[in-house]
């Protein structure tokens, strides 16, 4: 599916709203390797305001998401700036994001086979309970979500069917789907559960494999996951295996996978 240059890049002006990322939990251990790591959590415009409850996004790499002085390369994926926008435009409905920073184990955290299931359990068991006792949540599978680009989207691919009763919303942006002999792709053939929404994207030079996204778009449509508009896929023409390209779709994966809902 293709969609205008336009939508790329209208929210690239001075955000709209207040909301921002801010310190939650510095040095946290994960209780299974010597590594800690910092939680931000991304609070939106108004939250102090209202009684409700917030549907939550939990993402991968959070050094790349808002600040500069942390991202890779110093590239982030202006992150507030496009949910300020987004939410102060009612195209998504307002939201908590939690970034997750990454650490030296990142590669054996991102992959299924190595420390995948132990990353997950971290999420699921430590960090999860703490935002959803610290913060208006709404704490169900169906208002949850992960995200995640490269190995970040692989990790997302994996918790979405190895954590169902947690999370139900997936977003993985150039999944690395090539890992093992593309054994994601046979876990998505034979899981009994699937995410009830899913955003698939990937660019088409430099490292990027948009076929590996074809092919598990396939697999998910022959299991019916188009129904409810609930599977989405982009192949952006041009783009490179970078965060700035990931900048870029990060808004049309958050329209995708939480909607503004009046």
């Amino acid at each position: 599916m293709k969609i205008s240059c336009l939508f790329l890049l209208f929210i690239s002006v001075s955000a709209l709203g207040k909301g921002q990322f801010l310190l939650f939990r510095q040095g946290i251990a994960d209780g299974y390797s010597s590594y800690r790591r910092d939680i931000y959590v991304y609070i939106p415009d108004g939250y102090e305001k209202s009684n409700a409850r917030f549907p939550v996004l939990y993402m991968h790499d959070g050094q790349n998401l808002f600040d500069p002085g942390r991202a890779y390369s110093g590239q982030t994926w202006n992150a507030t700036e496009s949910l300020n926008y987004l939410i102060q435009k009612k195209i998504i409905s307002p939201l908590v994001v939690v970034a997750i920073d990454n650490t030296p184990g990142r590669m054996d955290d991102y992959i299924p086979e190595k420390k995948g299931e132990e990353y997950l359990n971290f999420l699921v068991n430590r960090i999860k309970p703490l935002i959803d006792e610290s913060f208006r949540t709404k704490r169900g599978p169906k208002d949850t979500g992960l995200l995640g680009s490269s190995l970040g989207g692989l990790i997302s691919l994996y918790g979405g069917i190895r954590h169902p009763e947690t999370f139900s919303i997936v977003g993985a942006m150039s999944p690395s789907i090539w890992w093992n002999d593309r054994s994601i792709l046979k876990m998505y053939k034979q899981s009994s559960v699937l995410p009830l929404k899913i955003y698939l994207d990937s660019g088409t030079i430099g490292g990027e494999e948009p076929q590996n996204v074809l092919d598990l778009e396939v697999i998910l449509l022959g299991r019916g996951s188009r129904q409810n508009y609930n599977l989405f896929t982009f192949i952006q023409d041009g783009a490179d295996h970078q965060e700035y390209y990931w900048s870029l779709r990060f808004p049309l994966a958050l329209k995708s996978l939480f909607p503004f809902m009046p």
